[in-house]
């Protein structure tokens, strides 16, 4: 899915939260299995954050998209959706974890993106584990 995206030009409208004066990021993928994607800034070149498809790490991942945010990138159909989480990274790697309560929305066909957060209730925190798979004594051998 993240294949789709690849060199396109995003505009989050100052929706990624502590990072309001930055509109345009450029999203790359950074793995043949299109798993992660880079997003750069475009208005500053020191500003990227690596994302990942939330649904290959967490297939259970699942929220319902506001009416106000559909209108708001102009989503006509499901198709035109993408949803990427915010990686933050730790040393090492294996201990790096995922943003699934603030996930960024999408639109593939216009280019509009932005970040929404999803309802206290819900059971996503901003730091899931990115490898939660993985035993916790690994240490991140192998990876």
């Amino acid at each position: 899915m993240l294949s789709v995206l690849h060199n396109k030009s995003i505009s989050f409208q100052g929706s990624v939260l502590g990072f309001e004066k930055f509109d345009r990021f450029r999203f790359s993928a950074v793995d043949e299995e299109q798993v992660y994607g880079y997003l750069q800034s475009e208005d500053d070149e020191h500003i990227g954050f690596l994302v990942v498809n939330p649904f290959v790490v967490y297939p259970d991942y699942t929220f319902e998209l506001e009416e106000n945010v559909r209108e708001k990138l102009d989503i006509k159909s499901p198709e035109e959706v993408a949803v990427i989480g915010i990686v933050t990274i730790q040393d090492p790697f294996v201990k790096s974890t995922l943003n699934l309560l603030a996930p960024l929305i999408i639109n593939i066909t216009n280019g509009k993106g932005t970040q929404i957060v999803l309802p206290p209730k819900s059971d996503y925190r901003t730091k899931e584990p990115l490898f939660k798979n993985l035993p916790a004594e690994s240490g991140g051998k192998g990876c």
